[in-house]
């Protein structure tokens, strides 16, 4: 520890080594309102502008204070006071709420809760007023810029938020906006050289100028020899501290401690000390952060894992709880301390593992895909030749993408096409029999073959128009035999000669049934009569004569 305090004290004394006791400093700054730990920072880590430092860079002596109590506010501005009339320009920076009332303005003392009111202003608020006083004794250059924050600041009885806007003392500027772009200003265009105050402001925009605003008066002089400013102590605290904080060990912490024991970040090395020491694993933590792992090294990692089924949940190149969890899965598996952070041997002996496992997986798919290859072939061997159709189904519901997928395709597509032809030759051999026969029978025995055939529609409409006809002709033939007056006596005759011919005409009752008409069409039909079931002239006269010859026999 003692070498580090050595380092840290030399550090400090580089600091301040070109400084000497008697140097007498032209320029003079006061900034007040963010937090002195917001504004010196380490601030490197803040987004604001740091204000106090860009006015260190251009030469001024800086005091500065937090809002946060009134009463350093009121200490900072006494030593700014001190001497003032000898400086050659000064700039006083406010940042933080404003209140005013009675034709006078304060900054009050940040996060103050309690609603001031006129009575106990000026116990929380430092008075504007009283900062342009002590401006004023440098008539001609001196800057005050005015920063409102954008909290909402609730006012009591005879105060309202903002800045009373009254007589500003002879030869001081005034420039007010919003807390970042007069912070912005202060650090920016104010310091730039050869400008005057009006071109500065305007060229920050957002922001508004009065008091002081002449064209011909430029703030800082373009070559002007200026002195650099002086170190302080918190200067010295601050580099300190980020040396501190670069090597981030628990001596650094210790010696810092030692040396501020009342510093500015007193808190942050305690508990930086405190993170260190319960921190688990954090050798191993630094000892990954030195291996400076990119992000497509972790992606690789991940793959690796994965492919030895130590499940990162996912392949992103953040090592997240997944990753972490799969690395110390890795490593207890490997005999490694389960830290769940990786070294340079640990990283080494994952890519070997992960490598012989690639080639495992490998010979795997080559070695399933041969005997998948080979039952391919195998199941191929037993298709019996091209007209095989059941086989090429067979092997084609097996192996849809098979070797001989396309062959067996090519086949099946020649034995569908040589029977559709078969199927449209005998359809159409059909068709010109029953369009040849022209019976209804004939068409509908047609239509039951080929329900859905080339020929199906026209079949249908002649069979339509033949039962129409028949319709007709079977209400005559009705009617004709009605008109024969045939008695109970003449049917039971008919029927008993249908039946001598074995004509099946059913029961010989003199009632003619379905029987009878179907006997009595197989009588017209082999007398070659019109065929109706129907008795008439025609059939009286022919069963008459069958008669007389069957009486008359042979001579």
């Amino acid at each position: 520890m003692s070498r580090l305090m050595s380092n840290l004290a030399a550090l400090a004394a580089s600091i301040g080594m070109t400084v000497s006791a008697g140097t007498v400093w032209a320029d003079r700054a006061l900034v007040i309102g963010a937090p002195e730990a917001e504004r010196r920072g380490l601030w490197g880590s803040g987004d604001g502008v740091d204000t106090a430092q860009a006015l260190r860079d251009a030469g001024f002596e800086v005091i500065t204070a937090d809002a946060g109590s009134v009463s350093a506010m009121r200490a900072a501005l006494s030593r700014f006071l001190a001497g003032i009339e000898g400086e050659d320009r000064i700039v006083v920076h406010l940042s933080g709420s404003f209140l005013q009332g009675a034709e006078r303005s304060w900054l009050i003392e940040a996060d103050k809760v309690a609603r001031p009111d006129l009575a106990n202003i000026d116990d929380i608020g430092l008075s504007v007023d009283t900062v342009l006083a002590v401006a004023g004794r440098v008539p001609g250059a001196a800057v005050v810029a005015l920063g409102a924050a954008s909290g909402k600041v609730e006012a009591g009885d005879g105060l309202g938020t903002g800045l009373f806007r009254g007589a500003v003392p002879q030869g001081v500027t005034i420039v007010e906006g919003n807390a970042e772009a007069v912070a912005g200003f202060v650090a920016g265009p104010l310091l730039e050289e050869g400008r005057s105050l009006p071109e500065a402001i305007a060229a920050a925009r957002g922001l508004r100028g009065r008091g002081f605003l002449s064209e011909s008066v430029v703030f800082l002089p373009v070559g002007e020899e200026r002195p650099v400013a002086p170190p302080n102590a918190a200067e010295v605290e601050r580099a300190i501290w980020q040396a501190t904080t670069a090597q981030d060990s628990v001596g650094g912490y210790e010696s810092y401690l030692e040396r501020f024991p009342e510093g500015f970040f007193v808190a942050e090395a305690r508990e930086a000390i405190e993170r260190i020491r319960t921190e688990p694993n954090r050798l191993a933590r630094l000892a990954e952060e030195e291996l400076a792992l990119s992000r497509a090294d972790r992606r690789r990692i991940q793959r690796e894992l994965t492919l030895l089924d130590y499940e990162p949940r996912g392949v992103d190149g953040v090592f997240g709880p997944g990753s972490r969890a799969a690395i110390t899965r890795f490593q207890v598996r490997n005999g490694f301390p389960g830290t769940g952070y990786l070294d340079a041997t640990q990283v080494e002996r994952l890519a070997l593992q992960a490598e012989r496992r690639a080639a495992e997986v490998a010979a795997e798919q080559r070695r399933q895909e041969l005997e998948k290859e080979k039952l391919d072939r195998e199941a191929w061997a037993a298709v019996t030749g091209a007209e095989d159709e059941a086989g090429l189904r067979t092997y084609l519901e097996r192996y849809p993408e098979g070797l001989y997928a396309p062959i067996a395709r090519e086949r099946l597509a020649a034995i569908e096409a040589a029977a559709k032809a078969r199927a449209e030759a005998l359809e159409l051999a059909d068709w010109q029999a029953a369009s040849e026969a022209g019976t209804v029978t004939a068409l509908n025995a047609y239509l039951a073959a080929h329900p859905e055939g080339a020929h199906a529609a026209q079949a249908r409409e002649r069979v339509a128009a033949l039962e129409g006809a028949d319709s007709a002709a079977m209400q005559q033939a009705r009617a004709a035999e009605e008109a024969l007056g045939l008695n109970a006596v003449t049917r039971t005759m008919i029927e008993r000669r249908l039946e001598q011919l074995n004509l099946a005409p059913g029961s010989v009752d003199g009632t003619f049934d379905a029987d009878t008409r179907a006997a009595l069409r197989r009588y017209q039909r082999e007398r070659g009569l019109e065929v109706t079931g129907y008795m008439s002239q025609q059939v009286v006269s022919q069963m008459l004569a069958d008669l007389g010859n069957f009486l008359l026999g042979p001579l």
